[in-house]
């Protein structure tokens, strides 16, 4: 469920940057003599990393959100499990406060891993690309 959870928004965006290379960068590539792999390493990919890290981005979006509702579902039939137990056993034992106290630490994990890990990769390929104002 994970994989497919993230799969398809990984696979979609890199597809669409690929074909969303300008034709001059392809061009420029041919010219200098580019084929197969190397075309693809320093041509194309270069020019997608955009498109692949948004992908990347929407992709640990849907995994996170999988993750916490695969650890609700399958941790609470086993009976261990990670946060998303510890917030199902709190909920049927009543433990308001924990239970929003799970919540708001998913949360936490999430705001982190997007703002301190992706965000710096996203500015650093945006920066490299020259795609800012």
């Amino acid at each position: 469920v994970l994989i497919h959870s993230v799969l398809w928004p990984l696979a979609l965006n890199t597809y669409a940057g690929f074909q969303g290379v300008p034709e001059t960068l392809r061009m420029a590539g041919r010219n200098y003599g580019l084929t197969g792999l190397r075309y693809v390493l320093q041509i194309l990919v270069p020019a997608a990393l955009p498109a692949i890290l948004s992908g990347l981005k929407i992709g640990w979006a849907f995994a996170w959100r999988t993750l916490i509702a695969a650890e609700l579902v399958f941790g609470a039939s086993s009976g261990k499990g990670g946060l998303g137990w510890y917030i199902f056993q709190n909920r049927n034992e009543l433990y308001t406060d924990r239970v929003f106290a799970g919540l708001a630490l998913v949360v936490l994990i999430g705001w982190a891993v997007e703002s301190l890990g992706l965000a710096a990769v996203e500015w650093m390929t945006v920066r490299r690309w020259g795609q800012q104002r």
